[in-house]
């Protein structure tokens, strides 16, 4: 009878663990990676979310897209072919305060690598994430640039300059070093902070004088 009671208490956790897992709830792994492409959505597909959702499900509803974040999740999606939106958590069991139409208000349009410059510095300091770098950039606010001081993260999706000279290969932030003076352009929004924080669609090291 023991034996027949042990097997039943099996078969009801064994049906609640596949209850959990066709439940909405995937692993966010199987979707969220800094070696996936990014994931192209559409307006309707984001305002389907409601308010108060988990991140997990959030990222399965929007589908399979690359983490550009470093230490931070953020899952970046292109969204009618024209606009960059990026949702960031640091658990994917945190809870989206956010609804899918405030998200896309937080939504930036395309821009190329040759807009405007963020932060015109020095590398102060350089520290490595899991796919990436964050450094901090203190400098002078140039009339063509946006701010003096920016915590920045340069990823596999950063583009790495030398001068002008493509720095090709897949760890090119790799080639950025404490002290170098560098121009950053960043892709979407800042955390509106100080110093700003926010990702690099490009970096450009500058020539010693």
């Amino acid at each position: 009878m023991k034996r027949l009671t042990a097997v039943v208490v099996l078969m009801v956790i064994a049906l609640s663990l596949t209850a959990c897992n066709s439940s909405g709830v995937p692993d966010l792994y199987e979707f969220l990676s800094p070696y996936n492409a990014v994931g192209h959505v559409s307006t309707r597909d984001v305002e389907g979310i409601d308010r108060g959702t988990v991140y997990r499900q959030i990222i399965a509803r929007l589908g399979t897209t690359r983490d550009v974040g470093s230490g931070l999740h953020v899952a970046r999606y292109v969204v009618d072919g024209r606009m960059n939106l990026y949702v960031s958590f640091a658990s994917p069991d945190d809870i989206c305060t956010m609804s899918g139409s405030e998200l896309l208000q937080r939504a930036q349009p395309i821009v190329d690598e040759g807009g405007a410059i963020g932060i015109r510095g020095v590398v102060k300091n350089n520290v490595q994430g899991k796919d990436g770098i964050t450094m901090l950039v203190e400098g002078q606010l140039d009339p063509d640039a946006s701010f003096d001081k920016a915590s920045v993260t340069v990823n596999m999706s950063s583009r790495v300059f030398r001068d002008w000279v493509l720095v090709t290969g897949e760890f090119a932030y790799s080639e950025i070093e404490t002290g170098d003076t560098v121009e950053v352009t960043f892709t979407g929004p800042v955390a509106e902070s100080y110093p700003v924080q926010g990702v690099a669609a490009m970096v450009r090291i500058l020539p010693v004088p």
